[in-house]
Protein backbone atom coordinates (compact mmCIF):
# COMPACT_ATOMS: atom_id res chain seq x y z
CA UNK A 1 0.00 0.00 0.00
CA UNK A 2 1.29 3.44 -0.92
CA UNK A 3 2.34 5.17 2.35
CA UNK A 4 0.83 8.44 1.11
CA UNK A 5 -2.62 6.89 0.89
CA UNK A 6 -4.61 7.85 4.03
CA UNK A 7 -5.46 4.79 6.14
CA UNK A 8 -7.96 4.91 8.98
CA UNK A 9 -6.22 3.68 12.12
CA UNK A 10 -8.15 5.43 14.90
CA UNK A 11 -10.99 2.95 15.20
CA UNK A 12 -9.99 1.50 18.57
CA UNK A 13 -10.53 4.68 20.58
CA UNK A 14 -13.76 5.50 18.76
CA UNK A 15 -15.08 1.98 19.34
CA UNK A 16 -14.22 2.10 23.04
CA UNK A 17 -15.87 5.47 23.61
CA UNK A 18 -18.93 4.58 21.55
CA UNK A 19 -19.49 1.28 23.30
CA UNK A 20 -18.99 2.95 26.68
CA UNK A 21 -21.67 5.53 25.91
CA UNK A 22 -23.92 2.80 24.50
CA UNK A 23 -23.54 0.82 27.72
CA UNK A 24 -24.45 3.91 29.75
CA UNK A 25 -27.50 4.46 27.56
CA UNK A 26 -28.51 0.82 27.86
CA UNK A 27 -28.29 0.92 31.67
CA UNK A 28 -30.41 4.07 31.75
CA UNK A 29 -32.99 2.39 29.53
CA UNK A 30 -33.12 -0.58 31.89
CA UNK A 31 -33.80 1.85 34.74
CA UNK A 32 -36.39 3.60 32.58
CA UNK A 33 -38.25 0.32 32.13
CA UNK A 34 -39.21 0.57 35.80
CA UNK A 35 -39.96 4.30 35.68
CA UNK A 36 -42.03 4.70 32.51
CA UNK A 37 -41.89 1.72 30.10
CA UNK A 38 -44.29 3.26 27.58
CA UNK A 39 -42.28 6.47 27.30
CA UNK A 40 -39.13 4.36 26.99
CA UNK A 41 -40.31 2.72 23.77
CA UNK A 42 -41.39 6.02 22.22
CA UNK A 43 -37.97 7.48 23.05
CA UNK A 44 -36.27 4.42 21.58
CA UNK A 45 -38.35 4.56 18.38
CA UNK A 46 -37.49 8.25 17.92
CA UNK A 47 -33.76 7.56 18.32
CA UNK A 48 -33.95 4.45 16.15
CA UNK A 49 -35.75 6.08 13.22
CA UNK A 50 -33.36 9.03 13.51
CA UNK A 51 -30.42 6.69 12.95
CA UNK A 52 -32.10 4.59 10.25
CA UNK A 53 -33.27 7.59 8.22
CA UNK A 54 -29.78 9.09 8.30
CA UNK A 55 -27.97 5.89 7.31
CA UNK A 56 -30.48 5.02 4.57
CA UNK A 57 -30.19 8.63 3.40
CA UNK A 58 -26.45 8.01 3.00
CA UNK A 59 -27.21 4.85 1.00
CA UNK A 60 -29.46 6.85 -1.33
CA UNK A 61 -26.76 9.51 -1.72
CA UNK A 62 -24.13 6.90 -2.59
CA UNK A 63 -26.38 5.16 -5.09
CA UNK A 64 -27.34 8.46 -6.69
CA UNK A 65 -23.68 9.40 -7.13
CA UNK A 66 -22.93 6.02 -8.74
CA UNK A 67 -25.99 6.24 -10.99
CA UNK A 68 -25.06 9.74 -12.16
CA UNK A 69 -21.37 8.96 -12.58
CA UNK A 70 -20.63 12.04 -10.46
CA UNK A 71 -16.94 12.85 -10.10
CA UNK A 72 -16.42 15.08 -7.07
CA UNK A 73 -18.17 12.72 -4.57
CA UNK A 74 -15.48 10.11 -5.27
CA UNK A 75 -13.23 12.15 -2.94
CA UNK A 76 -15.58 11.46 0.02
CA UNK A 77 -17.14 8.20 -1.16
CA UNK A 78 -15.34 6.00 1.34
CA UNK A 79 -16.75 8.13 4.16
CA UNK A 80 -20.26 7.51 2.87
CA UNK A 81 -19.49 3.79 2.72
CA UNK A 82 -18.29 4.02 6.33
CA UNK A 83 -21.70 5.37 7.37
CA UNK A 84 -23.32 2.36 5.70
CA UNK A 85 -21.17 0.14 7.91
CA UNK A 86 -23.68 0.83 10.71
CA UNK A 87 -26.58 -0.92 8.94
CA UNK A 88 -26.01 -4.39 10.50
CA UNK A 89 -26.09 -2.79 13.96
CA UNK A 90 -29.39 -1.11 13.10
CA UNK A 91 -30.87 -4.43 12.01
CA UNK A 92 -30.01 -5.92 15.42
CA UNK A 93 -31.17 -2.81 17.28
CA UNK A 94 -34.67 -3.29 15.92
CA UNK A 95 -35.06 -6.27 18.27
CA UNK A 96 -35.79 -4.17 21.43
CA UNK A 97 -38.71 -2.59 19.59
CA UNK A 98 -40.35 -6.02 19.37
CA UNK A 99 -40.95 -5.86 23.12
CA UNK A 100 -42.70 -2.50 22.77
CA UNK A 101 -45.01 -3.18 19.83
CA UNK A 102 -48.01 -3.36 22.14
CA UNK A 103 -47.18 0.03 23.65
CA UNK A 104 -46.43 1.70 20.32
CA UNK A 105 -49.00 0.15 17.99
CA UNK A 106 -51.70 -0.99 20.39
CA UNK A 107 -54.54 0.58 18.40
CA UNK A 108 -54.06 -1.57 15.31
CA UNK A 109 -52.76 -4.60 17.17
CA UNK A 110 -55.93 -4.62 19.32
CA UNK A 111 -58.57 -2.76 17.27
CA UNK A 112 -61.43 -4.39 19.18
CA UNK A 113 -60.44 -2.36 22.25
CA UNK A 114 -61.07 1.01 20.51
CA UNK A 115 -64.15 2.63 22.03
CA UNK A 116 -65.00 5.05 19.22
CA UNK A 117 -67.00 3.09 16.61
CA UNK A 118 -65.90 5.28 13.69
CA UNK A 119 -62.22 4.99 14.58
CA UNK A 120 -62.57 1.25 15.19
CA UNK A 121 -64.16 0.80 11.77
CA UNK A 122 -61.29 2.69 10.08
CA UNK A 123 -58.64 0.62 11.85
CA UNK A 124 -60.42 -2.68 11.20
CA UNK A 125 -60.57 -1.78 7.51
CA UNK A 126 -56.76 -1.60 7.52
CA UNK A 127 -56.12 -4.93 9.25
CA UNK A 128 -55.21 -6.79 6.01
CA UNK A 129 -52.16 -4.52 5.94
CA UNK A 130 -51.75 -3.54 9.60
CA UNK A 131 -51.32 -6.90 11.28
CA UNK A 132 -48.35 -8.21 13.23
CA UNK A 133 -47.14 -11.06 10.93
CA UNK A 134 -47.22 -8.87 7.81
CA UNK A 135 -45.60 -5.98 9.73
CA UNK A 136 -42.67 -8.20 10.73
CA UNK A 137 -42.29 -9.67 7.24
CA UNK A 138 -42.20 -6.19 5.70
CA UNK A 139 -39.61 -5.04 8.23
CA UNK A 140 -37.43 -8.01 7.33
CA UNK A 141 -37.74 -7.15 3.64
CA UNK A 142 -36.68 -3.55 4.27
CA UNK A 143 -33.49 -4.64 5.99
CA UNK A 144 -32.71 -7.28 3.38
CA UNK A 145 -32.94 -4.61 0.66
CA UNK A 146 -30.80 -2.09 2.55
CA UNK A 147 -28.21 -4.58 3.81
CA UNK A 148 -27.74 -6.41 0.51
CA UNK A 149 -27.39 -3.26 -1.60
CA UNK A 150 -25.11 -1.55 0.92
CA UNK A 151 -22.93 -4.68 1.14
CA UNK A 152 -22.68 -4.99 -2.64
CA UNK A 153 -21.66 -1.35 -3.06
CA UNK A 154 -19.27 -1.31 -0.13
CA UNK A 155 -17.64 -4.65 -0.98
CA UNK A 156 -17.33 -3.72 -4.64
CA UNK A 157 -15.63 -0.45 -3.77
CA UNK A 158 -13.19 -2.11 -1.35
CA UNK A 159 -12.33 -4.83 -3.87
CA UNK A 160 -11.29 -2.09 -6.26
CA UNK A 161 -8.57 -1.06 -3.78
CA UNK A 162 -6.83 -4.40 -4.25
CA UNK A 163 -7.66 -5.05 -7.90
CA UNK A 164 -7.55 -1.99 -10.18
CA UNK A 165 -9.50 -3.74 -12.93
CA UNK A 166 -12.52 -3.86 -10.56
CA UNK A 167 -12.40 -0.15 -9.75
CA UNK A 168 -13.96 1.12 -12.98
CA UNK A 169 -17.40 1.42 -11.38
CA UNK A 170 -19.61 -0.02 -14.11
CA UNK A 171 -20.94 -2.78 -11.86
CA UNK A 172 -21.54 -0.37 -8.99
CA UNK A 173 -23.44 1.93 -11.32
CA UNK A 174 -25.65 -0.91 -12.56
CA UNK A 175 -26.40 -2.00 -8.98
CA UNK A 176 -27.30 1.57 -8.04
CA UNK A 177 -29.56 2.18 -11.02
CA UNK A 178 -31.44 -1.07 -10.41
CA UNK A 179 -31.51 -0.75 -6.63
CA UNK A 180 -32.58 2.86 -6.11
CA UNK A 181 -36.31 2.17 -6.64
CA UNK A 182 -36.12 -0.73 -4.15
CA UNK A 183 -34.45 1.45 -1.51
CA UNK A 184 -36.98 4.24 -2.07
CA UNK A 185 -39.92 1.85 -1.72
CA UNK A 186 -38.44 0.23 1.38
CA UNK A 187 -37.91 3.61 3.05
CA UNK A 188 -41.41 4.77 2.07
CA UNK A 189 -43.15 1.72 3.53
CA UNK A 190 -40.91 1.77 6.61
CA UNK A 191 -42.11 5.35 7.20
CA UNK A 192 -45.71 4.15 6.89
CA UNK A 193 -45.17 1.16 9.17
CA UNK A 194 -42.92 2.50 11.90
CA UNK A 195 -44.09 6.12 12.11
CA UNK A 196 -47.45 6.77 10.45
CA UNK A 197 -49.12 3.72 12.01
CA UNK A 198 -48.50 5.14 15.48
CA UNK A 199 -51.76 6.97 14.71
CA UNK A 200 -53.45 4.47 12.36
CA UNK A 201 -56.32 6.74 11.32
CA UNK A 202 -53.90 9.31 9.91
CA UNK A 203 -52.79 9.13 6.27
CA UNK A 204 -50.55 11.30 4.10
CA UNK A 205 -49.06 10.37 0.74
CA UNK A 206 -46.50 13.16 1.27
CA UNK A 207 -45.20 11.56 4.47
CA UNK A 208 -42.53 9.26 2.91
CA UNK A 209 -41.20 12.24 0.93
CA UNK A 210 -40.98 14.20 4.17
CA UNK A 211 -39.08 11.38 5.90
CA UNK A 212 -36.78 10.88 2.90
CA UNK A 213 -35.99 14.60 2.66
CA UNK A 214 -35.09 14.78 6.35
CA UNK A 215 -32.94 11.65 6.26
CA UNK A 216 -31.15 12.69 3.09
CA UNK A 217 -30.17 16.13 4.35
CA UNK A 218 -29.11 14.57 7.68
CA UNK A 219 -26.88 12.13 5.76
CA UNK A 220 -25.21 15.03 3.91
CA UNK A 221 -24.78 16.82 7.23
CA UNK A 222 -23.18 13.75 8.82
CA UNK A 223 -20.90 13.35 5.80
CA UNK A 224 -19.86 17.00 6.13
CA UNK A 225 -19.01 16.60 9.81
CA UNK A 226 -17.01 13.40 9.17
CA UNK A 227 -15.21 14.94 6.19
CA UNK A 228 -14.24 17.97 8.26
CA UNK A 229 -12.99 15.82 11.15
CA UNK A 230 -10.99 13.60 8.75
CA UNK A 231 -9.58 16.64 6.98
CA UNK A 232 -8.49 18.24 10.25
CA UNK A 233 -6.84 14.98 11.30
CA UNK A 234 -4.83 15.00 8.08
CA UNK A 235 -6.57 11.92 6.70
CA UNK A 236 -8.05 13.60 3.63
CA UNK A 237 -5.43 16.10 2.46
CA UNK A 238 -6.94 16.21 -1.03
CA UNK A 239 -10.13 17.98 0.05
CA UNK A 240 -10.45 21.66 -0.87
CA UNK A 241 -13.02 24.38 -0.29
CA UNK A 242 -14.87 23.42 -3.46
CA UNK A 243 -15.75 20.04 -1.96
CA UNK A 244 -17.20 21.75 1.10
CA UNK A 245 -19.01 24.20 -1.14
CA UNK A 246 -20.59 21.27 -3.02
CA UNK A 247 -21.71 19.72 0.27
CA UNK A 248 -23.04 23.10 1.39
CA UNK A 249 -25.08 23.44 -1.79
CA UNK A 250 -26.66 20.05 -1.17
CA UNK A 251 -27.43 20.98 2.43
CA UNK A 252 -29.15 24.15 1.28
CA UNK A 253 -31.08 22.46 -1.55
CA UNK A 254 -32.44 19.63 0.56
CA UNK A 255 -33.19 21.88 3.52
CA UNK A 256 -35.49 23.72 1.11
CA UNK A 257 -36.88 20.42 -0.18
CA UNK A 258 -37.66 19.25 3.37
CA UNK A 259 -39.46 22.53 4.05
CA UNK A 260 -41.41 22.14 0.80
CA UNK A 261 -42.60 18.65 1.79
CA UNK A 262 -43.44 19.76 5.33
CA UNK A 263 -45.37 22.86 4.26
CA UNK A 264 -47.43 21.23 1.53
CA UNK A 265 -48.33 18.28 3.72
CA UNK A 266 -49.58 20.71 6.36
CA UNK A 267 -51.32 23.01 3.86
CA UNK A 268 -53.23 20.22 2.11
CA UNK A 269 -54.45 18.79 5.40
CA UNK A 270 -55.42 22.24 6.64
CA UNK A 271 -57.48 22.82 3.50
CA UNK A 272 -59.11 19.38 3.59
CA UNK A 273 -60.03 19.81 7.28
CA UNK A 274 -60.70 16.11 7.85
CA UNK A 275 -60.74 15.19 11.56
CA UNK A 276 -58.59 12.05 11.24
CA UNK A 277 -55.91 14.07 9.39
CA UNK A 278 -56.10 17.25 11.44
CA UNK A 279 -55.62 15.26 14.65
CA UNK A 280 -51.96 14.70 13.81
CA UNK A 281 -51.29 18.45 13.87
CA UNK A 282 -53.65 19.15 16.77
CA UNK A 283 -51.49 16.91 18.96
CA UNK A 284 -48.51 19.05 18.04
CA UNK A 285 -50.08 22.52 18.05
CA UNK A 286 -51.09 23.01 21.68
CA UNK A 287 -49.31 23.24 25.00
CA UNK A 288 -45.56 22.56 25.14
CA UNK A 289 -45.70 20.75 21.78
CA UNK A 290 -46.74 24.01 20.13
CA UNK A 291 -43.45 25.55 21.25
CA UNK A 292 -41.56 22.49 19.97
CA UNK A 293 -43.31 22.81 16.58
CA UNK A 294 -42.24 26.45 16.32
CA UNK A 295 -38.69 25.57 17.39
CA UNK A 296 -38.63 22.82 14.74
CA UNK A 297 -39.52 25.27 11.97
CA UNK A 298 -36.78 27.64 13.11
CA UNK A 299 -34.11 25.00 13.76
CA UNK A 300 -34.84 22.73 10.80
CA UNK A 301 -35.47 25.34 8.13
CA UNK A 302 -35.26 29.06 8.91
CA UNK A 303 -31.85 29.18 10.61
CA UNK A 304 -29.92 26.75 8.33
CA UNK A 305 -31.60 28.24 5.25
CA UNK A 306 -30.54 31.80 6.11
CA UNK A 307 -27.03 30.72 7.12
CA UNK A 308 -26.45 28.51 4.08
CA UNK A 309 -27.50 31.28 1.71
CA UNK A 310 -24.17 32.88 2.56
CA UNK A 311 -21.59 31.99 -0.10
CA UNK A 312 -18.62 32.42 2.23
CA UNK A 313 -19.91 30.07 4.93
CA UNK A 314 -20.23 27.23 2.44
CA UNK A 315 -16.52 27.68 1.65
CA UNK A 316 -15.40 27.75 5.28
CA UNK A 317 -15.06 24.13 6.46
CA UNK A 318 -15.33 24.85 10.19
CA UNK A 319 -18.43 27.01 9.77
CA UNK A 320 -20.06 24.56 7.41
CA UNK A 321 -19.35 21.65 9.78
CA UNK A 322 -20.99 23.63 12.60
CA UNK A 323 -24.10 24.20 10.47
CA UNK A 324 -24.11 20.50 9.56
CA UNK A 325 -23.96 19.52 13.24
CA UNK A 326 -26.89 21.89 13.88
CA UNK A 327 -28.88 20.16 11.11
CA UNK A 328 -28.14 16.74 12.61
CA UNK A 329 -29.50 17.92 15.97
CA UNK A 330 -32.55 19.45 14.27
CA UNK A 331 -33.20 16.17 12.45
CA UNK A 332 -33.47 14.42 15.80
CA UNK A 333 -35.95 17.06 16.98
CA UNK A 334 -37.91 16.35 13.80
CA UNK A 335 -38.08 12.55 14.31
CA UNK A 336 -38.82 13.04 18.01
CA UNK A 337 -41.67 15.39 16.97
CA UNK A 338 -43.06 12.71 14.66
CA UNK A 339 -43.03 9.99 17.34
CA UNK A 340 -43.38 11.16 20.92
CA UNK A 341 -46.56 13.30 20.76
CA UNK A 342 -48.48 10.09 20.00
CA UNK A 343 -47.52 8.62 23.37
CA UNK A 344 -50.60 8.22 25.59
CA UNK A 345 -51.12 10.60 28.49
CA UNK A 346 -49.88 14.11 29.17
CA UNK A 347 -46.12 14.14 29.22
CA UNK A 348 -43.38 16.75 28.92
CA UNK A 349 -41.92 16.85 25.40
CA UNK A 350 -38.44 15.77 26.49
CA UNK A 351 -37.28 13.23 29.03
CA UNK A 352 -33.94 11.83 30.15
CA UNK A 353 -34.96 8.61 28.41
CA UNK A 354 -34.56 10.42 25.08
CA UNK A 355 -30.85 10.91 25.73
CA UNK A 356 -30.51 7.34 26.99
CA UNK A 357 -32.12 5.98 23.82
CA UNK A 358 -29.87 8.11 21.61
CA UNK A 359 -26.77 6.76 23.35
CA UNK A 360 -28.05 3.19 23.18
CA UNK A 361 -28.77 3.41 19.45
CA UNK A 362 -26.09 5.73 18.08
CA UNK A 363 -23.25 4.28 20.17
CA UNK A 364 -23.25 0.77 18.63
CA UNK A 365 -23.73 2.26 15.16
CA UNK A 366 -20.64 4.46 15.47
CA UNK A 367 -18.63 1.62 17.02
CA UNK A 368 -19.45 -0.85 14.25
CA UNK A 369 -18.90 1.70 11.48
CA UNK A 370 -15.48 2.62 12.89
CA UNK A 371 -14.53 -1.02 13.43
CA UNK A 372 -15.42 -1.95 9.83
CA UNK A 373 -13.45 1.00 8.47
CA UNK A 374 -10.32 0.41 10.55
CA UNK A 375 -7.21 -0.35 8.48
CA UNK A 376 -8.84 0.59 5.19
CA UNK A 377 -7.98 3.48 2.84
CA UNK A 378 -10.15 6.56 3.25
CA UNK A 379 -10.35 6.98 -0.52
CA UNK A 380 -11.06 4.49 -3.35
CA UNK A 381 -7.41 4.39 -4.35
CA UNK A 382 -7.77 2.84 -7.81
CA UNK A 383 -10.87 4.66 -8.96
CA UNK A 384 -9.91 6.39 -12.24
CA UNK A 385 -12.07 9.39 -11.28
CA UNK A 386 -10.16 10.04 -8.02
CA UNK A 387 -7.54 12.46 -9.45
CA UNK A 388 -10.27 14.51 -11.13
CA UNK A 389 -12.30 14.41 -7.90
CA UNK A 390 -9.42 15.97 -5.95
CA UNK A 391 -8.90 18.56 -8.69
CA UNK A 392 -12.57 19.59 -8.47
CA UNK A 393 -13.10 23.34 -8.52
CA UNK A 394 -16.37 25.23 -8.20
CA UNK A 395 -16.92 28.99 -8.20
Amino acid sequence: MNPRIPIFRGGRAIVAWSLGLALLGGLLLVAGAFVDPTRLFYAYLAAYTYAVSTVVGALIFLMTCHAMGATWPVAVRRLVEAILGALPALAVLFVPLLFGLGSLYGEWLRPESIEDEHVRAIVLHKTPYLNLPFFLVRTGIYFVVWLVLAALLRHGSLRGDARPELALGGRLRAISVAGLPLVALALSFAAFDWLMSLQPTWVSTMFPVYVFAGGFVAAIALLTVIAFASDRAGLLPGLNTSHYYALGRLLLAFTIFWAYAAFFQFMLMWLADRPEEAEFYLHRAHGPWGAVSLALVLARFVIPFLVLLNYGIKRRPAWLAAVAAWILAAHYIDLHWLVVPDAPGERAPYHWLDLAALLAVVGPCVALAALRLRGKPLVPVNDPALPAAFRYESV
